[in-house]
């Protein structure tokens, strides 16, 4: 930023000897006229051009979108946790954790990458796992010691 700055102030500095010059040299007032409005041109393009590598933010429709999809995400997680856990008691296993991933693609789809669970039964909570979520789903138990 403060290269910038300095590259902004160099081009005043150098656009106003120009304009100083070209007055001396144009004895028409019309040709002093172009020559301020050239003059001039060339200072807004001078102001403008460091400026031009700037990162302004995303539009606000980008950011409402990116924050949707992050909930999309976070409520989704919290849904299949919450179901794995029902599912997982309703077969006699007792869960303390559990962690899920999942991914949202662009088309909205959503698949299950990775589960955490901490219970009770290691066997059981591996093998329920599976059958629900396939063999492609990275699968962490770890079991209680009592």
């Amino acid at each position: 930023m403060l290269e910038t700055l300095k590259n902004s102030v160099l081009s005043v500095c150098l656009l106003s000897i120009a304009v100083s010059v070209c007055l001396l040299i144009c004895p028409d007032t019309a040709l002093q006229k172009q020559v301020r409005f050239l003059i001039s041109l060339l200072f807004i393009i001078s102001l403008i051009l460091p400026f031009q590598h700037i990162n302004f933010p995303d539009s606000l429709e980008a950011i409402q979108q990116e924050r949707s999809d992050t909930a999309m995400q976070e409520v989704t997680e919290q849904s299949v946790e919450n179901a794995l856990k029902s599912v997982l008691a309703q077969n006699g296993i007792t869960c303390s954790e559990t962690e899920v991933s999942v991914h949202i693609d662009e088309n909205h789809c959503i698949s299950i990458t990775d589960v955490s669970v901490t219970c009770d039964d290691f066997q059981n909570t591996v093998r329920l796992l599976k059958e629900i979520l396939g063999e492609e789903v990275e699968i962490h138990v770890t079991e209680i010691l009592e």
